[in-house]
């Protein structure tokens, strides 16, 4: 848990955080893309307890407990897409908020044309979308997805 600096004030577990609009918690995001320019979505699964069935960032989740946003960022590529070894650039750190949570949200991109493991229980699939495509998709992707497209301007 932090506060609206980004500075740690204390723990709390993952469905504490997602029940309590008052405490912010720590999340990264992913977007992958191929060397078309083309931006990886994963699908995630309709086990999911948020979101099941919707688009978004190619991994995503919340930062542990002694881990760094780039040591989430890798463990969540690995766990998620079964992709390892990978440099991320550093796009941007900041509060985002939806209606039911508030997240310091730390996103991250990176070029990769490999394939994908992915984690069945958590990602139904992976896919590629155009710029053009994801507007026809933006009703299925997530809330903070969506937050981290128009960071980077695809919305």
């Amino acid at each position: 848990m932090v506060d609206e600096k980004d500075i740690i004030i204390g723990h709390r577990t993952r469905y504490e955080c997602h029940h309590n609009k008052s405490l912010i918690h720590r999340s990264i995001g992913v977007f992958l893309f191929n060397s078309k320019g083309e931006v990886a979505f994963q699908k995630r699964s309709m086990t999911k307890d948020t979101w099941p069935g919707f688009y978004t960032l190619t991994a995503s989740g919340h930062v542990a407990k002694g881990e760094s946003y780039f040591q989430a960022a890798q463990r969540e590529m690995e766990e998620e897409v079964g992709v390892t070894g990978l440099l991320f650039e550093h796009v941007s750190t900041q509060l985002m908020e939806d209606q039911r949570e508030r997240e310091m949200g730390c996103l991250f991109k990176g070029v990769y044309d490999g394939t994908f493991l992915i984690n069945t229980e958590e990602v139904e699939g992976v896919y590629y979308f155009s710029k053009s495509q994801i507007r026809d998709i933006v009703d299925k992707i997530t809330p903070h997805c969506l937050i981290s497209l128009r960071i980077l301007g695809l919305v």
